[in-house]
């Protein structure tokens, strides 16, 4: 079957935008990451012009996509090291390190937490999603911690349909630059995509959802606090988008403003402990430390706890020192 062709006419108001960001505001379902794939192999174009991602488009300009599919994504066992934190016969309970992506999707189809599930764990297969298996919750490729995952299709439903009545408590500690103006209180702000990029979510982003975070400030240093937060609904970049929405982003997440731009801010002495904090933190300093949950199965209330990555701990130890 031939692969379906739109035709599009770029309006006044999206003059300006990138080409790929254009399609995906305009065409629903796809990442911008698919349209920029469609163009650099030449199935977007204008009057016959193969245009490139980055063409910034003009009022009036008429663009034709062939919309090919990309190729069926199918996780594949992996001998990848796992940390098994709890393994019954009807869920485990994960430890991800930070820098693994949860499942595979466009640009990680290997290395995942699912590709390792699945060699150790061979029955996730019979699974019907073939891409995200017993995955209940999802933590993002730089945020470290625990994670449960459910060995067969009735424990996930069951599981999920807790996460939504919110009976699955997730708490996590995050470094942040600067000070939050209160040491305790309650983020309720909706948040939605970025009408620029639809990998940055912000607040009051396109399509906003209603977003509640929860948290207190555990220590406090010279240039830095330290924060539990324990997350009532669970949008996309949640804690992160909510804690730079306040000037307070994470340490080390480059997305939301916490490498470079708030380094700048910083001077003399702090400035070289600030370089010192991204040189030890691997990537940002998220870490879902504690999990709670009734069992599905079983009734038994479940409960983990997790250590703070080395990297995240040394970053500690870097303020204390420094106070």
């Amino acid at each position: 079957m031939d692969a379906p062709i739109l035709r599009l006419e770029v309006s006044e108001e999206e003059t300006g935008n990138r080409l790929d960001v254009f399609c995906t505001h305009r065409v629903e379902g796809h990442t911008r990451s698919h349209f920029t794939k469609l163009a650099t192999a030449g199935y977007i174009t204008s009057n016959g012009r193969v245009l490139k991602a980055s063409y910034k488009v003009k009022s009036g300009d008429r663009i034709t996509l062939e919309m090919v599919a990309p190729p069926p994504i199918d996780a594949q066992p992996e001998e990848i090291p796992l940390d098994i934190v709890h393994e019954d016969d009807y869920l485990l309970v994960v430890n991800k390190p930070s820098g693994m992506v949860c499942h595979p999707a466009a640009g990680n189809y290997s290395g995942t937490l699912i590709n390792g599930l699945l060699f150790y764990f061979s029955q996730l297969k019979n699974f019907s999603d073939r891409i995200r298996p017993g995955l209940v919750h999802r933590l993002d490729k730089d945020t470290s911690g625990l994670l449960v995952i459910a060995k067969d299709e009735k424990i996930l439903a069951q599981l999920q349909a807790m996460m939504k009545q919110r009976l699955i408590s997730r708490e996590y500690i995050a470094l942040v630059w600067g000070k939050i103006a209160q040491a305790e209180g309650t983020i309720d702000l909706p948040i939605g995509r970025s009408p620029s990029d639809r990998k940055v979510m912000k607040v009051n982003g396109v399509k906003p959802r209603d977003a509640v975070t929860h948290y207190r400030v555990i220590k406090s240093f010279e240039i830095a606090e330290l924060v539990g937060v324990k997350l009532q609904t669970g949008r996309t970049h949640q804690i992160r988008v909510h804690l730079s929405y306040f000037g307070t982003p994470v340490v080390g997440d480059s997305t939301y403003g916490g490498r470079s731009r708030s380094i700048t801010r910083l001077t003399g002495p702090k400035k070289q402990i600030g370089l010192s904090l991204l040189k030890t933190l691997d990537s940002q300093a998220l870490h879902a430390q504690k999990l709670s949950f009734e069992h599905p199965a079983t009734g038994e209330q479940m409960s983990f706890q997790s250590d703070l990555p080395e990297d995240f701990q040394k970053a500690v130890e870097i303020l204390e020192a420094y106070s």
